[in-house]
């Protein structure tokens, strides 16, 4: 014996209910605006400016788990360059060394949504010039 629990009709109505009030839900709090970077001296800083509460989650993407690299509600994270796996690469024009990272901005507790966003950061350190000078003596 075959049960049918719906119509194929009932089952197109409830489908567009259930789309219906799932955009009209909306996340109450937004970024207000581009994050302020820092690059300080082996650490990035970066701050983060919200309509209503801090962000729930703020993290080096792929180290959500990691206690140095995943910071909950607050608006002014520090990451570690040795801690968060943060990429190197040393450039020859112009000279210097250049660490880059994605930065994730979760607005919401529990997963992400579409007002939440990834920032590619990204810090370069020039390498200073040094002139030197010695004097050789021959016999």
């Amino acid at each position: 014996m075959l049960l049918r629990l719906a119509s194929p009709t009932v089952s197109a109505i409830l489908m567009v209910m259930t789309a219906t009030f799932a955009a009209e839900v909306e996340f109450e709090n937004a970024l207000t605006d581009k994050p302020s970077i820092e690059c300080g001296h082996g650490r990035l800083s970066v701050g983060i400016s919200t309509s209503k509460e801090p962000p729930s989650h703020v993290f080096a993407k792929g180290h959500f788990n990691r206690p140095d690299c995943s910071f909950r509600n607050t608006t002014l994270v520090v990451f570690d360059f040795e801690k968060c796996d943060i990429s190197r690469k040393r450039e020859v024009n112009p000279r210097g060394m250049a660490f880059t990272m994605t930065v994730v901005v979760q607005l919401h507790p529990l997963f992400i949504t579409k007002v939440d966003r990834a920032y590619h950061v990204r810090c370069f350190y020039t390498e200073a010039e040094k002139a030197v000078g010695a004097q050789i003596g021959v016999k």
